[in-house]
C-alpha cells in the first residue's frame, strides 16, 4: 500500500521575498514612467519657451528694423534705459516706428506708430516678463488707448544695446550725443528660464536720416 502524495506549499519566508522583489519590480517601472513624463514636460516647457522667445525677438526686429526718427520731432527720438528688476537685467526701449497696416484694418489710417518695449516681473517674483506697448499718431496729440501685449515670460532679463558707429551701448541716446539720433544697430538680448542667452542683432535703416525725415512721418509726403 502506498502513501498518499503530500502536497508542499510555500513558506512565509518565500512569499514575503516573492512580494519584496514584486515591490522592488513595481517601483522601478513607476519611476520609469515617472521619469517619463517629467521628461516630457521638460522638453515640452523648453519648447514653449524657445517658440516665445523666436516670436518675440522676431517682432522686436521687425519694429526696430523701421525705427523714425526726426530732428523736426523730439517726441519721435529712441531711448533705451537700463534697470534692474529683482537683480535682473531689465531695459525699457522706446520708439517711434513705420509698421505693417493690420490685418483686421482696426488701427488709425497711419503707417506711424510709438512702442515700448518694458519688463515686468512675474507673478512669482521669480522671472521677468517682456510686455509691447504700441500708441498710434505719436507726433500729435490724441486720445486713442495704447494696446499692451505680454511678448515672453519665465525670462530672466532683458537687454538692449545700441551701436554708435564705433561701440556698444546699454543707454540712449548717448551721453553728448543729439536727442533724435537713431543709432545704426541694435542688439535685443533675451536670456530664457535656465540662463541661457538669445541675441538679435537689428540694422536701423533709417540711421543718419533724421533731419530728412518729414514733419509728419509719412514717406515721401510734405510737412
Amino acid at each position: 500500500m502506498r502513501r498518499p502524495v503530500r502536497q508542499r506549499g510555500f513558506t512565509l519566508l518565500e512569499i514575503l521575498l516573492t512580494l519584496a522583489i514584486f515591490s522592488g519590480i513595481m517601483v522601478l517601472l513607476l519611476s520609469a514612467f515617472t521619469g517619463a513624463d517629467r521628461t516630457r514636460e521638460i522638453l515640452s516647457e523648453r519648447s514653449r519657451d524657445f517658440r516665445q522667445l523666436r516670436i518675440a525677438l522676431d517682432r522686436v526686429g521687425t519694429d526696430l528694423s523701421g525705427a523714425f526718427s526726426s530732428e523736426a520731432h523730439e517726441s519721435a527720438a529712441l531711448s533705451c534705459v537700463e534697470d534692474k528688476f529683482s537683480g535682473k537685467p531689465a531695459s525699457t526701449l522706446i520708439f517711434s516706428a513705420f509698421i505693417l497696416a493690420e490685418s483686421d484694418g482696426g488701427k488709425p489710417s497711419t503707417d506711424l506708430v510709438k512702442v515700448r518695449y518694458f519688463p515686468k516681473v512675474g507673478p512669482d517674483g521669480r522671472f521677468v516678463e517682456l510686455h509691447r506697448e504700441e500708441s498710434f499718431l505719436p507726433l500729435i496729440e490724441n486720445r486713442i488707448p495704447t494696446r499692451e501685449v505680454l511678448l515672453a515670460d519665465r525670462l530672466t532679463g532683458f537687454r538692449v544695446e545700441l551701436f554708435d558707429g564705433k561701440e556698444w551701448k546699454g543707454r540712449w541716446p548717448p551721453e553728448g550725443g543729439k536727442k533724435s539720433a537713431l543709432p545704426q544697430k541694435a542688439a535685443v538680448i533675451l536670456i530664457d528660464s535656465g540662463g541661457t542667452e538669445y541675441r538679435k542683432e537689428i540694422r536701423l535703416f533709417l540711421s543718419g536720416q533724421e533731419g530728412s525725415i518729414p514733419y509728419s512721418g509719412k514717406r515721401g509726403a510734405g510737412g
